[in-house]
């Protein structure tokens, strides 16, 4: 063992602690070198790294900078890269590596290093080309092609990063990384039955591989699996603990589940934030103002693109009184489209968080001078919730990406409506409530210009039914109720579209549970994704659509209510069940399409599709109606949600 109290330490000393993890005694040893021999590059270098290492940046780059100035050396620039780089001076790193690269061509670590900083300025076209290089100088570099494979997926490619990881498995057949990077892949191609073939491949080779367990519970839940998806995601959990998404996962998926209710969200939840240390707030709230001014609004969400949340927002973005609010976004979203640029267009600040640690946000947040930070995701898909639990403003929202509590003692308030949270259920939540006036949601007409066409069983054939929900809402009670339904309904088919029917599998699987209760296959057509113009299209093939249960329709509902399709809902026990309901609450349906038992859904369905004409004049008025509702005033939703801002900060 090397002696820390050896008076003329050598640099191998000096070394030996600094790679044994005895941080303290090694930068003595590298002092005491310096000190004697203050030229030194290899100990100025050395001291560098460690000082970076331990989180003092300045002083490490100082450091390295002072090696540089005695040698020139191609391991020095490497590591001044990664200083800078960690200290978020992402421009000078550029310019460390660039000379790095002059020194060494052929250097295929310095090409996969260029290639890693280019990624992370959004420039894909040269960290594309900087990947290939490296590749070229170390055919077989794992890293090298899964990094470039995750690259094409960002920039929406997925054939190619298909490739790239099926090289990656090439070359080093036992990587369980490279296995799970092309089950996602495959998952985004909605080829499911491969995606968890190739996660449990991950895990054959990496038992412990927390990311491939939850990674397989996502795919799962994209079968209809949410029990055996939760399975998996506690597996995950118990590998690695401190694996916030993992455990959003699992909560997420019990929204699916019958026999979970509220308290069993609330439960979940709080575990959540003991297992995250989301308990435990970095900064203190700052101190609030009364001053007469447009209160600062952060938007949080990785979903402001072709997604629910983009689309909810975007009309109340657009709506927002300047004199009232000042609205930013912090986009979490790697995938871009036009909904983000309209949104982006729509906010007066507009900040990408990609790759951002809740740190360097938190302090960012703090810089705008954010009043009320709002968060729109909750317990979904790449969520920021730990960024919350640092207060990086005085007062935290919940609303719109989520239907049930965070958990987080820093998460203030929770935006809801006597529909979806009735008086009695604020138990179930940690956040304060606060109720709007109508629905919570505010719906953006889409931008997609489909009318609405004539009641399809008008032309002589058989009822259609319809449901585009995704496949984890088609749980089995749902398959009993519609099975019901098409029962007393002989002659009706059932059109079923989302991305997850696009697997042999998921059909097969469905086919076979209706088929237990007697449904035959040929009474069900499945439909995958398509683009969204014809996904509205779809809307003119169906007569009546169904809500599942127990997580009811959202945007799917809303959406059937703009094509002008009627859609049956039974009243939920939880948020998920409920959302449905204030729309048709708020619209003055709910009395015709809003069921308070199995029995009355088959009931109001059977009613409905034995009245054409009645149903064919619903049809015609429904898009207008919905257009002249609450639902699409953005200005005066906007109104009451600035007014419940304005409320919540004068609030102690």
């Amino acid at each position: 063992m090397t002696d820390s109290r050896n008076p003329r330490p050598s640099l191998t000393d000096a070394l030996t602690l600094h790679n044994d993890g005895r941080g303290d005694e090694a930068e003595r040893a590298y002092r005491q070198i310096l000190k004697r021999e203050p030229r030194n590059p290899d100990a100025w270098h050395l001291l560098g790294v460690l000082l970076s290492e331990r989180g003092d940046h300045d002083s490490g780059i100082a450091s390295i900078r002072t090696a540089l100035s005695f040698r020139e050396a191609l391991e020095y620039r490497l590591n001044l890269g990664s200083s800078l780089l960690d200290a978020g001076r992402v421009d000078e790193a550029l310019d460390a590596l660039m000379a790095a690269l002059r020194l060494g061509p052929d250097r295929a670590d310095v090409h996969f290093r260029l290639g890693n900083l280019f990624r992370l300025q959004r420039r894909p076209n040269e960290s594309v080309a900087a990947y290939r290089q490296a590749i070229a100088l170390q055919p077989g570099f794992v890293e090298a092609l899964n990094n470039l494979g995750s690259l094409f997926l960002e920039v929406g490619q997925t054939d190619a990063a298909i490739a790239a990881f099926t090289d990656a498995i090439q070359a080093a057949p036992a990587n369980a990384e490279s296995h799970c990077n092309l089950g996602y892949a495959l998952d985004l191609q909605d080829r499911l039955g491969e995606a968890a073939a190739a996660y449990r491949v991950a895990l054959a080779f990496q038992p412990d591989f927390a990311l491939a367990w939850s990674n397989l519970g996502n795919t799962l839940k994209g079968q209809g699996h949410p029990d055996q998806a939760i399975a998996a995601y506690r597996s995950a959990l118990t590998h690695r603990p401190d694996f916030p998404m993992a455990h959003s996962n699992a909560l997420m998926a019990q929204h699916y589940l019958p026999e979970c209710g509220n308290a069993d969200f609330l439960a979940a939840a709080r575990d959540w934030v003991e297992r995250s240390g989301g308990g435990l707030p970095v900064a203190a709230p700052a101190v609030r103002d009364d001053r007469h001014r447009p209160l600062r609004i952060g938007y949080v969400s990785s979903d402001f693109n072709s997604h629910p949340v983009g689309y909810f927002l975007e009309s109340v973005l657009r709506a927002h009184d300047r004199s009232a609010v000042t609205a930013y976004g912090y986009a979490n979203n790697g995938r871009t489209d036009d909904v983000t640029d309209s949104l982006r267009a729509a906010a007066d600040g507009w900040r990408p968080i990609v790759g951002m640690g809740d740190a360097a946000v938190a302090e960012l947040i703090r810089r705008d001078g954010i009043d009320i930070l709002v968060d729109l995701s909750g317990h979904t898909g790449n969520n920021r919730l730990p960024l919350f639990a640092r207060r990086p403003a005085p007062v935290q929202v919940s609303w719109l990406g989520y239907f049930g509590t965070t958990g987080l003692p820093t998460m203030d308030w929770i935006i809801a409506d006597r529909h979806v949270l009735p008086p009695g259920e604020e138990r179930f939540f940690t956040e304060k409530v606060w109720r709007l006036p109508g629905s919570y949601l505010c719906f953006t007409p889409p931008a997609e210009d489909v009318p609405v066409g004539p009641l399809p069983m008008l032309g002589g054939g058989p009822v259609t039914l319809g449901a585009f929900h995704n496949r984890a809402k088609i749980t089995r009670p749902t398959v009993a109720l519609w099975a019901q339904v098409l029962t007393a309904l002989p002659q009706a088919r059932l059109l079923l579209k989302s991305r997850e029917f696009a697997d042999y599998g998921v059909r097969q699987t469905l086919r076979d549970q209706f088929a237990a209760h007697g449904i035959a296959p040929n009474r069900l057509r499945m439909e995958g994704k398509t683009p969204r113009a014809d996904y509205f299209h779809s809307h003119n093939r169906i007569d009546l659509a169904l809500s599942p249960i127990p997580f009811g329709g959202g945007t799917t509902t809303a959406e059937s209510l703009w094509m002008g399709v009627p859609v049956v809902t039974l009243r939920g026990d939880r948020w998920a069940g409920r959302i449905g309901v204030s729309f048709l609450e708020t619209l003055g349906l709910a009395d015709r399409l809003v069921a308070d038992s199995p029995e009355d859904y088959v009931a109001k369905t059977a009613a409905l599709a034995g009245d054409p004409e009645a149903l064919a004049a619903l049809r015609a008025g429904l898009r207008e109606r919905l257009r002249q509702s609450p639902l699409c005033d953005a200005p005066a939703f906007a109104r009451s949600l600035e007014e419940a801002y304005r409320s919540m900060w004068r609030e102690p």
